[in-house]
């Protein structure tokens, strides 16, 4: 799996914040922790007081059995906490309800008996059967109080690990949210100062030198596109208005007029010159006007301005020309005029005899009845290059279309059949 598919995995899921994820860790390790120890611990003293209570009900026993032969009833305990019995096979309905079931050979049992609470044993002593009931009812009782104390105790650290754990990670993160901070306020337009010295003694420093050498090579990059722009825009356009300029005098001449040549040169020169601008305004940043206000333009102004501008490309032709209207849009007159005259020069080259044009509900559409596309070619058609059918261009004009849209947030639908023809609808909004 390659590296990007394993990253983009690890961060799959609901975006939260880096200082929530550690303190829910630091709180969940601490839960985890306390609650480990509680079982420990209440296991280990249940297993401690196990132990030590049948050691005691065995050693009481033992002396029991021990000394009963020859003392008979003056070696059976009877005191505040241990009580025995000694009866015969026909006596046990003399015990209490709770030792009468119990078999001989039980080394240690807890059993109650009101209010009290008894560790018993059992034991053959010839043919009677012995008893011994050690009352634990002050150790069950401090048993359950430890058990109270200590799960209080856990609770409490549970409820402090929550603010403990999030102030532990807002200082913990704190360099890497000023890092954060001081990114999240960069402008495209002004040169980041550097942040290695900002970040020298901690660990983002790293990032901080790492983002610092992009950043370089960035302004770099955006200074030579800025050059460039700015070269091409005077380098390029000074030969093709040259050109322009000397058709538009050879067209003057009655026996030029109407020569092919000289036509092809006079509509490949206005093709590359919409080319450029095209390309140039998408290599600016110009979303809005100099005092900040976003552009606006009159769309049904722009869709009948660029109707006039290709009537000549319409040989054989109908252009049939629908619902236009009124309609303002949040953007500069370049771009409408880009994406509407790309869709029209592609119905135009691509299409069939029959071109429709609508704009309505805020939506500029264009269709044609041309020979359509199949499923594999709408996948591929918006991207950079690609080129199908007869009298293929360079693959520019539709690309260009999704560049303006994807720049002012319009959306593209595409529809298209083989030998049915084909229909993009651009949403306006």
């Amino acid at each position: 799996m390659p590296a990007r598919s394993r990253v983009k995995r690890l961060l799959a899921g609901p975006r939260i914040s880096l200082q929530y994820r550690v303190a829910t860790a630091l709180a969940l390790f601490v839960a985890v922790v306390v609650s480990t120890v509680l079982i420990a611990l209440f296991t280990i003293n249940d297993h401690l007081k196990t132990e030590l209570l049948n050691g005691i009900v065995s050693h009481e026993m033992s002396e029991l059995a021990e000394d009963y032969p020859q003392e008979g009833e003056a070696a059976i305990p009877h005191s505040a906490s241990l009580i025995g019995y000694v009866v015969g096979p026909d006596e046990r309905d003399n015990l209490p309800p709770a030792l009468q079931l119990l078999p001989p050979g039980i080394k240690g049992i807890t059993v109650d008996v009101g209010e009290r609470t008894y560790r018993v044993g059992t034991r053959e002593i010839g043919d009677q059967q012995a008893y011994l009931a050690y009352d634990i009812t002050a150790i069950e009782d401090r048993e359950d109080l430890f058990k109270a104390i200590a799960i209080t105790a856990a609770l409490i650290v549970l409820a402090l690990a929550v603010p403990l754990g999030s102030a532990i990670a807002r200082i913990s993160l704190k360099p890497i949210n000023a890092l954060a901070e001081h990114l999240g306020h960069l402008h495209p337009d002004q040169r980041a100062e550097p942040l290695a010295d900002q970040f020298e003694h901690y660990e983002v420093g790293v990032i901080a030198r790492a983002f610092d050498r992009f950043m370089g090579r960035l302004d770099e990059f955006v200074e030579r596109e800025r050059s460039f722009t700015a070269d091409a825009s005077h380098e390029l356009r000074t030969p093709l208005a040259v050109i322009q300029g000397a058709v538009e005098v050879l067209q003057q001449e009655p026996r030029l007029a109407d020569s092919g040549p000289l036509t092809r040169i006079d509509r490949a020169s206005h093709q590359m010159a919409e080319l450029i601008e095209s390309l140039l305004f998408l290599a600016r940043d110009e979303q809005a006007e100099p005092d900040g206000a976003a552009p606006l333009c009159r769309a049904d102004q722009v869709v009948n301005e660029v109707l006039d501008a290709y009537r000549p490309m319409t040989a054989g032709k109908q252009i049939e020309i629908g619902v236009i209207d009124e309609l303002e849009v949040a953007a500069p007159r370049i771009a409408l005029v880009i994406a509407f005259g790309n869709l029209l020069r592609n119905a135009l080259r691509h299409g069939g005899d029959e071109i429709r044009v609508t704009l309505a509900d805020q939506r500029l559409i264009v269709a044609d009845n041309g020979h359509g596309m199949n499923t594999e070619q709408m996948q591929h058609v918006f991207e950079r290059g690609f080129r199908t059918g007869p009298g293929a261009g360079l693959g520019l004009g539709l690309y260009l279309v999704k560049r303006v849209a994807d720049r002012y947030d319009w959306r593209i639908r595409l529809a298209s059949r083989p030998e049915e023809g084909t229909q993009i609808e651009l949403r306006l909004a």
